[in-house]
């Protein structure tokens, strides 16, 4: 039994969308990127939805709006977990803006002592990550961001379609970005998606993708001394748009996602009952609320867990460590001397955890072959 971290969940259908796209010859952004956008943010039940290249690209813009919608200065600083991708830190950097690593919870996410601990007067924004398919604790986030006048943003690249008080990731912040990648709950191949309920924002960040031209937008009733309004740019920007081709199979993979959370969460279930008997600790999920990117484990010893990534191959089942582990102990942050806060539980994850495969194609026979194969390498390793 092969189990694979990720699966191909391009259908034919996803095959003839892309082929009707090409035979149309409008291949670059265009209607049927508008077209996904709406319905993406229908499904999201937020206001504006704006399609780029990659969920990593997403950041990018959000972390640019920082400075060009909210004014935020150099030298400013942004509180960030420290168990995340490292393209939610990496554009406040690129930005001149300073990132703050907080230590994280059992559920993964940002741990609200340790953000209450790295608030200084210097603090003007939160990207909250929520990892893995689980919500962070957005009640009392947003209340600290409220008391502290802090600029909420979202990363849910890891958790489409999950909610918190049935509100789904994505609208609790000023933004919120998707990653549309292969392996993830639904894809384009290559896609990212930044939500949000403000028009002012989608019309800067529908400028920023591309260029930071004023094409489109009603910012070019400002210009009436300009001929050509669709060449005219006033704001900085880039290149990070996406093409009517992936919309074309977001627009396929759309309509199945509900389908394909579903499953998901019913193997996340049969998960945590069958893992019971391992005794090792899960990553702390609420199965109302979790999209269930995959299935995280943490072992009792770094060395209990090298033995298992390092030998799970064996039973041909990939595996990985979590997300990136601790940011901190990446040599990119080292060299960058961060300031952080003391981060035990991010510890804990980076040395002892792993995650295992959950998809849509995964079942739970899947599911007993993977943990029981953990239970014979355990075995193995104690012996």
């Amino acid at each position: 039994m092969k189990i694979k971290l990720m699966e191909n969940a391009i259908s034919e259908e996803e095959i003839d969308a892309a082929i009707a796209c090409l035979r149309s010859g409008e291949y670059t952004q265009g209607k049927l990127v508008d077209s996904f956008e709406k319905r993406f943010a229908e499904w999201n039940n937020s206001k504006y939805a704006v399609m780029v290249n990659s969920g990593s690209s997403a950041n990018l813009l959000m972390a640019f709006m920082l400075k060009q919608k909210y004014g935020l200065k150099d030298g400013d600083e942004v509180i960030v977990p420290s168990v995340a991708w490292p393209t939610t830190v990496y554009p406040i950097i690129q930005h001149n803006l300073k990132p703050i690593f907080c230590d994280v919870d059992e559920s993964f996410n940002l741990d609200i002592a340790s953000f209450k601990r790295m608030i200084s007067p210097k603090t003007k924004a939160v990207f909250l990550v929520h990892l893995l398919g689980q919500p962070a604790k957005v009640d009392e986030i947003m209340k600290i961001c409220k008391e502290k006048n802090l600029i909420l943003m979202e990363d849910c690249c890891e958790s489409l379609g999950a909610t918190h008080n049935g509100i789904k990731v994505g609208n609790f912040g000023v933004m919120g970005s998707f990653s549309l990648y292969f392996g993830h709950h639904m894809t384009t191949i290559e896609g990212g998606m930044i939500v949000t309920d403000s028009f002012e924002l989608y019309d800067l960040l529908k400028s920023a993708r591309s260029h930071g031209w004023v094409r489109g937008s009603p910012r070019k009733d400002l210009y009436s001394n300009y001929e050509n309004k669709d060449f005219l740019f006033d704001m900085l920007g880039y290149n990070l748009r996406s093409t009517n081709l992936n919309a074309a199979i977001g627009l396929v993979q759309l309509k199945k996602l509900d389908e394909s959370i579903k499953i998901r969460l019913n193997n996340h279930r049969h998960f945590l009952n069958k893992i019971q008997k391992l005794n090792l600790k899960v990553q702390k999920v609420d199965l109302d609320e979790t999209t269930s990117f995959s299935l995280a484990v943490i072992f009792n010893t770094k060395e209990e867990r090298d033995y298992i990534l390092k030998s799970l191959g064996k039973y041909e089942i990939e595996s990985r460590p979590i997300v990136a582990g601790n940011l901190l102990h990446q040599p990119v942050f080292k060299s960058l001397k961060v300031k952080s806060d003391k981060t035990p539980m991010a510890d804990i994850i980076h040395y002892r955890g792993i995650y295992l495969p959950n998809n849509q194609f995964i079942n739970s026979e899947k599911i007993d072959y993977m943990v029981d194969s953990i239970g014979n390498l355990l075995q193995d390793f104690r012996k």
